[in-house]
């Protein structure tokens, strides 16, 4: 047996077809004609950018999903002008050939991500990778591997199965992926999801291990990958793949209606988003707005500052598309994991207690300004909600706040509309929730991250496996930190919401509405799973339960009453 995270849940039983790839030579080597070999990279470019749209067009009209937006994410970093300008720069000043300078150019913005904590920024790196592989392979005129022409039931195996790859299948005959990288937010992942196609990523040893033709049983609700079983068992798999159909149609079924608790209270479901390519799929799913817009993206993939215009143009799209409901943005979480290439980076010892989030905007106040000048302009648009991530102390924000109101002020004289907006802050430093009380009376929402909150808290490193077991976040203290939260909003008539990974599971996102969240931001192809739970449970019982859960002594006891009580 072999163990691995689901990224996609459900089950497959099938035999393995493997995934082999050739290797790709990008040795450097000096060329003759630098003139010629330019043309070369624009014609593998051109051919790339051909082959995404036609992925685009076949997506859109053949399986009604919506993996159409994460083509045209692809096609954006093919015809990106600053990542072609730099391979560009690098063929004419090494004079050398074209598979060497993309990929060395590439390699160079991948390593800026890989060691971000944020799953969701560091996922595009792989995306980076995938359509830089395309034009290197289009350029040497190396044949695409063509999963279109499966015709036969099987379960994919590969180190990695990229984007493109997972959107060519047909689901009637690919039952199931499994890859030795990836994470829950890589595209190909999120297309398994929107196929319905059970996927494990991070299988350890996989392509060494398996066999082609090997019929095994791929449970992606426990991450297993069974190779030697019983027909007894392959039978209780037959029925937990047609009980996980009949709950599927029922889930997706509930789209459409609106997340109230058996006694009638309602909780807002929103969606967390890290680009305008992923607003289709949030209104797809039914998603009330956007709880969390990760503005990272628009400053890191890139080699220059992004203009005040680039960034009003991108906030506008988004709260047109959700117009009037509301869309909060969170400013720049940039330093500690997430340097940007274009500006002096210092290392620090420990950048998770640095400067990060809030403290380096303070510092690089000339790039804040010119993001909240960007959101100012962009609130005219719709229901804009701003965020200030890593807040530790109330004069952190007060100071942040009095610039938001000089830049309204100029704004204003230079006869430029600002719209209503809120201006609200991220919970995530222990010191935050403690001083709760103070933030509520100067701010106008909360939104808690519990992923930096439980890390912080706990004084654990969640990118450190050694210290998964600490990653806890139904510790008492993180549900105590949570409560005192809730409760100082309360007093002060503002809302709270949460958008860390707990609002994603349904059982944990039951515990939080009891605590006294009013809001719960997630990925969107989580909103209906936490719906079904919602409606099937009271939200007095859930008070009620929050409330004895308060007094437990630790998290094995809370787990143990959630499933106990939570229907």
């Amino acid at each position: 047996m072999l163990k691995g995270v689901p990224a996609s849940l459900g089950y497959a039983i099938a035999p393995i077809l493997k995934i082999d790839r050739q290797t790709i030579d990008t040795t450097k080597f000096t060329v003759k004609n630098i003139k010629t070999e330019v043309s070369y990279l624009h014609e593998a470019i051109e051919k790339t950018v051909a082959q995404l749209e036609a992925l685009k067009l076949k997506n859109a009209q053949t399986f009604d999903h919506e993996t159409a937006s994460i083509f045209d994410a692809h096609i954006a970093i093919a015809k990106d002008p600053e990542v072609i300008k730099q391979v560009e720069e690098k063929i004419i000043k090494e004079t050398c050939n074209v598979a060497y300078a993309v990929k060395s150019v590439v390699l160079k913005i991948v390593d800026m991500f890989k060691d971000i904590e944020d799953d969701y920024l560091r996922q595009r790196a792989s995306d980076l990778l995938e359509v830089s592989d395309r034009i290197i392979k289009n350029h040497l005129d190396i044949e695409m591997i063509d999963l279109e022409k499966i015709d036969y039931q099987v379960i994919l195996a590969a180190h990695e199965i990229t984007a493109s790859e997972a959107a060519m299948v047909n689901p009637k005959y690919v039952l199931g992926f499994l890859s030795e990288v990836g994470g829950k937010n890589s595209h190909s992942s999120i297309i398994a999801r929107l196929l319905g196609i059970p996927a494990l990523v991070g299988v350890k040893d996989l392509m060494k291990t398996i066999k082609s033709n090997e019929k095994v049983i791929l449970d992606a609700e426990d991450g297993k990958l069974i190779r030697s079983y019983t027909k007894e068992t392959e039978s209780l798999y037959q029925d937990k793949i047609t009980n996980f159909n009949l709950e599927k149609q029922k889930l997706e079924s509930l789209i459409g209606v609106k997340p109230y608790t058996h006694d009638g209270h309602y909780v807002e479901l929103l969606a967390n988003i890290g680009s305008y390519q992923d607003v289709k799929f949030a209104k797809k799913q039914n998603a009330y707005g956007v709880g969390l817009f990760r503005t990272e993206l628009i400053f890191l993939d890139r080699y220059e500052l992004p203009s005040e215009d680039e960034q009003y143009h991108e906030y506008k799209k988004v709260l047109d598309a959700f117009y009037p409901q509301p869309v909060t943005i969170r400013t720049l979480d940039i330093g500690g994991d997430k340097p940007l290439p274009y500006l002096k980076h210092q290392d620090e010892l420990n950048p998770a207690l640095g400067i990060r989030g809030i403290r380096f905007s303070l510092v690089k106040d000339d790039m804040l300004k010119t993001q909240l000048k960007a959101l100012l302009r962009a609130s005219v648009h719709g229901h804009l909600k701003i965020m200030f991530p890593m807040i530790s102390t109330k004069e952190e924000f007060v100071k942040v706040k009095r610039m938001v109101k000089q830049i309204e002020k100029e704004l204003i004289q230079d006869n430029i509309n600002v719209g209503t907006y809120e201006l609200g802050v991220m919970i995530e430093v222990p010191s935050a929730a403690l001083i709760a009380d103070q933030l509520a009376s100067v701010v106008e929402f909360f939104s808690i991250g519990t992923n930096d909150l439980i890390q912080y808290t706990l004084a654990a490193d969640r990118l450190n496996s050694k210290l998964d077991y600490l990653n806890q976040p139904f510790h008492i203290s993180i549900l105590r930190l949570i409560h005192m939260v809730t409760t100082a909003a309360k007093r002060n008539n503002i809302k709270t919401a949460v958008c860390g990974e707990m609002a994603s599971d349904p059982i944990a996102a039951c515990l939080l509405i009891g605590l006294g969240v009013d809001e719960l931001s997630m990925t969107a192809s989580s909103i209906v799973n936490v719906k079904d739970k919602i409606l099937k449970n009271s939200y007095e019982d859930l008070v009620k339960l929050s409330y004895e859960i308060l007094s437990l002594t630790s998290d094995i006891a809370v787990i143990h009453q959630l499933k106990k009580h939570i229907k």
